[in-house]
């Protein structure tokens, strides 16, 4: 079975299941559909979302024993899912899937620029006071464009056979005080897209130019990258197949 999920990761430590008994959106989903099935159930997922990070469009496999179809066993997992999970779309997979091969997707990340935090917000965006400029923001994005090696992007213990990936659309727009990076790519390092919007967010407060993304990448050093954005901003919007 192939399914669409959305989930507000603000209560969890990331998508994939761990160890020791934290909450994570792998297990509870797992936790949920084993006891409509009656049989234990692994759901794997497309993108290994870290902890506090959000996802409109995570896709995730699984393979059941069940007289439900696809619409009933979508509500009935929904049923015993907490509030902040939700199925969108159960549906048979197709004898070739493989989660593991996406050909692209899409994260976005939301910034509040203003003097004062969001209240209603603030577990899915960013504050960050300072002024920005968001052209030489928009400058320093497009230079991410394309294939290139992003280990300078990665964070510590990624675990990635190599660190080269495409990158198909990178940009900002801004509305009000909130200031969206959406990137969309091949596939993501660990820590990369936060990392990139961390060094995004230098240059437009001046700490650095555009073209200081070309130095980063061609360094291959984290040490020349700015600082890793945290995770609240972060969610994952679709995945392609």
């Amino acid at each position: 079975m192939k399914m669409i999920v959305s989930y507000d990761g603000s209560a969890y430590c990331g998508w994939q299941r761990q160890r020791d008994p934290v909450p994570t959106v792998q297990a509870t989903i797992e936790k949920a559909s084993g006891e409509i099935v009656n049989h234990p159930v692994t759901v794997l997922g497309s993108s290994r979302t870290d902890t506090g990070v959000h996802a409109r469009g995570q896709v995730a496999q699984m393979t059941v024993d069940t007289h439900l179809d696809p619409r009933r066993l979508r509500m009935a997992i929904n049923s015993r899912l907490p509030t902040d999970i939700v199925i969108h779309r159960i549906e048979e997979a197709e004898p070739d899937f493989d989660i593991r091969h996406a050909r692209s997707k899409r994260y976005r990340y939301v910034i509040w620029n203003q003097r004062d935090r969001s209240v209603f917000y603030r577990n899915y965006v960013y504050h960050f006071w300072h002024t920005l400029d968001v052209a030489r923001m928009q400058q320093a994005c497009a230079r991410f464009v394309g294939r290139h090696d992003f280990a300078a992007f990665q964070g510590a213990g990624g675990d990635r056979d190599t660190t080269e990936r495409e990158i198909f659309h990178c940009g900002i727009h801004q509305r009000g005080p909130i200031i969206i990076f959406a990137v969309e790519g091949s596939g993501f390092l660990y820590h990369m897209v936060r990392t990139m919007v961390g060094t995004v967010l230098e240059i437009g407060r001046s700490q650095g130019d555009p073209e200081d993304i070309d130095r980063i990448l061609a360094s291959k050093s984290r040490a020349l990258a700015g600082p890793c954005a945290p995770a609240s901003g972060l969610c994952l919007d679709w995945i392609r197949f």
